[in-house]
């Protein structure tokens, strides 16, 4: 919704105004300042926005494991958010950037022969990846070798970033579908499968109309996940293969952990927690996150309803 769509006196209005058209337009328009807008950002959201402060205490603590202290989550979340930033300015600043220049970003890719093994079953692939590191230079490296790929996605509540991003993927020529299409966008999914194409959705985190799912995530007993991934792969019988992004000093590393094969069969969402294709997910997720906690962009509550009594 635009904000124009909405009274300026509005409270929602005024914030989407103040980050879209204020914050999001520097980091767009004025990239010199970018850095410093960036790091005022993280540090007064930090400090101010007590909802997203105490949910990224929270995850970091799953992250670090519960032998960290609280300082070392106070500086693993406050980096998280940072590394939220830092992703937002790249996309605004390069949303008009070639294929080429995307690929170019990633200077490691590890998993060749996982993907190639997964490929040769010839049924698709459902590529699971998390809210970590640079989604579209990720991408852009899958379409180097995919003619056709589908990510499931939620757009973004702030029109600039969300055309920034669209841009990017228009560019890389990645097929769209708005989780708000609900059965539309599920059924597309799976003639994607079944026409032997790549299916990509992130994994770590539901979104607005998606079911959540409790289940195991680093010790966490009830940890609201999608059930989606797993669901999709198994009314097909495709394979998962959990793929992940992180930012070294060099670059971007891209990997591939091992293939997850499932069978073709009907999963209902209160069975995907004990299903192994979601364990084997689970733990290449938990596994990837602790290679790099400070840039795992976890800003959701994680726990489901019943681990806080309000959680929805």
């Amino acid at each position: 919704m635009s904000a124009q769509a909405n009274s300026t006196s509005s409270p929602q209005s005024l914030a989407q105004l103040a980050w879209d058209g204020l914050y999001y337009r520097i980091l767009e328009d004025f990239p010199l300042l970018a850095p410093a807008a960036c790091k005022v950002v993280q540090v007064g959201a930090f400090a101010c926005a007590t909802t997203w402060r105490r949910n990224l205490m929270f995850n970091a603590g799953l992250a670090l494991g519960p032998r960290s202290n609280s300082l070392a989550r106070a500086l693993c979340a406050y980096r998280m958010l940072g590394s939220m930033q830092s992703l937002i300015a790249e996309i605004l600043r390069d949303q008009s950037a070639s294929p080429e220049a995307l690929r170019a970003k990633v200077t490691e890719f590890g998993g060749t022969e996982t993907y190639l093994a997964a490929r040769n079953l010839r049924r698709g692939i459902v590529i699971a990846g998390i809210h970590m590191g640079s989604f579209e230079p990720a991408l852009a490296t899958l379409r180097a070798i995919e003619p056709r790929v589908h990510v499931l996605f939620q757009p973004d509540a702030m029109p600039r970033f969300e055309r920034a991003r669209s841009e990017r993927r228009r560019r890389l020529g990645i097929i769209e579908h708005p989780v708000s299409e609900g059965i539309a966008a599920w059924s597309a999914l799976q003639d994607a499968l079944k026409a032997d194409e790549a299916v990509v959705i992130h994994a770590d985190r539901i979104m607005p109309g998606q079911t959540a799912s409790p289940m195991d995530f680093f010790g966490l007993s009830n940890a609201a996940l999608p059930s989606g991934p797993v669901r999709l792969a198994t009314t097909v019988g495709s394979p998962i293969v959990p793929t992940f992004c992180a930012k070294l000093p060099n670059g971007l590393r891209v990997w591939a952990e091992r293939c997850i094969e499932t069978t073709q069969e009907q999963v209902l969402a209160h069975d995907v927690a004990q299903h192994p294709a979601q364990r084997a997910l689970v733990a290449a997720m938990e596994s990837a996150i602790r290679q790099f906690p400070e840039q795992w962009m976890a800003l959701a509550d994680l726990r489901t309803r019943s681990a806080t009594g309000s959680r929805a």
